[in-house]
């Protein structure tokens, strides 16, 4: 494989961990938490988000994979 395809398995595997730890702060959220960690665990989403965004971008795919995955 060459080294674009490298780069893009890669970025590949930061998007698929991406978008999981984010669906787990996500869960998070929803629980009973003390304030200080749910601004806390805001931030996070706010980072993962903007990473996936980030990735998305190197990997020219729309705004959400969900979106692509019923186009097809």
């Amino acid at each position: 494989m060459d080294r674009n395809g490298d780069r893009t398995d890669v970025l590949a595997q930061v998007l698929e961990d991406a978008e999981g730890c984010r669906a787990a702060v996500a869960t998070m959220l929803l629980l009973d938490l003390p304030g200080d960690v749910v601004g806390e665990l805001a931030v996070c989403d706010e980072q993962l988000s903007a990473l996936i965004v980030a990735v998305r971008r190197h990997l020219r795919l729309g705004p959400t994979l969900g979106e692509r995955r019923h186009a097809a």
